[in-house]
Formats: C-alpha cells, structure tokens, sequence
C-alpha cells in the first residue's frame, strides 16, 4: 500500500510539473512569449517549435520575394506570426509577433480574443494612435500593443483619423482585432 501511495505521488508531481511547463510555454512576459524571447534568433525557431508546423519565406526565391514572416501552426492552427529584424537573414532577432492562439497570455491574463475592459483595468496605457480604420492601444512596460477596430467606437469617432481618442472613448467591450508584442532590442 506504501508503495501506491509512493507511486501516486510521483505520478502527481510528474503531472503537476507538466501543466506547469505548459503554463510557461504560452507566458507573455517583458521581452519574452512562451519560449521565444528578445534574443532568440530565426534559425532558432525549428528547435523551439519542433511539435509545431512552421511555414518560412522561400530563402531560394529571396530576391524575388518581399514576404518575411514565418507562421508558426499549433495543432493545426494559426498560433504566431513572426516578423523578423532583417529580411533574409537566419541569425537576425525577432522584431514582433502576431500573436493569435488565446493560450498565450500575460501573468494578468490578457490574450488575442480579449477585450478592452480586460486590457484597462490591469494595465497603463502608453498611448493610443488613431488610424483610418482601427485604433492602436499601446500597453506601458510591456511589449503588448492591440490594434482595435474603429466599427466598435461610437460613430462619431469611426471616420476621423486625426481626433485624438481618449481611454474612456473605448467601449469596455470592443474585442481586438490584433493582439501583437514588439521586443525591445538588447
């Protein structure tokens, strides 16, 4: 009897342990998401997302192509896209990421399919730039920044780009539409 109990423990720590490597996998924190983190270099990328699919520019077409990112697919789905410092480059730092799997998330829990609300009521906000069609809420100390559609804004506010937008213009349930992290270079 001991030894099941031994067992069980073992067996529940080995499972606690693996849910908290999970956790850590998916952690947005300054200059760092999951496992990627401000000097991680492109060719790095096939080792840290080994069970994933990745999708890279076509290096033997680089001089005819513009496009850089790489897709990093989790299970089939879409979960980053990766934007590197310099094009064509396989030793370069990561510039930004896209990122659109909700499984990633900061210590306060904010992620892709969040909401405004979620997003004023745990952070500073740095600033925000008024585009043609969305606006862009600028997270203070984080590297988060979300991009906003301006069809969730009260209509007085959807079709000039110059007015500058206040938090309290930005209705508690406005969804994103990009949820992005930039790293800061070393």
């Amino acid at each position: 009897m001991k030894k099941i109990t031994q067992l069980g423990l073992v067996l529940s720590f080995i499972i606690f342990a693996s849910c908290d490597d999970s956790k850590a996998t998916f952690k947005i924190q300054k200059n760092k998401v999951g496992p990627i983190e401000a000097t991680t270099e492109i060719n790095e990328l096939d080792a840290i997302f080994a069970e994933d699919s990745i999708v890279k520019p076509d290096l033997e077409n680089r001089f005819r192509s513009s496009h850089n990112d790489i897709y990093i697919y989790h299970k089939g789905e879409l979960s980053l896209k990766i934007q590197p410092r310099k094009s064509k480059d396989s030793t370069t730092h990561i510039s930004e990421i896209q990122i659109l799997n909700p499984a990633y998330k900061t210590a306060e829990g904010l992620h892709a399919d969040g909401t405004f609300k979620d997003l004023a009521k745990n952070y500073k906000i740095k600033n925000i730039q008024n585009s043609l069609k969305n606006i862009i809420v600028d997270i203070e100390d984080s590297g988060v920044y979300v991009v906003i559609d301006k069809k969730h804004l009260p209509s007085s506010l959807r079709h000039d780009s110059s007015e500058q937008i206040s938090q309290t213009q930005i209705p508690d349930d406005a969804p994103f539409k990009y949820f992005w992290f930039s790293f800061t270079e070393e």
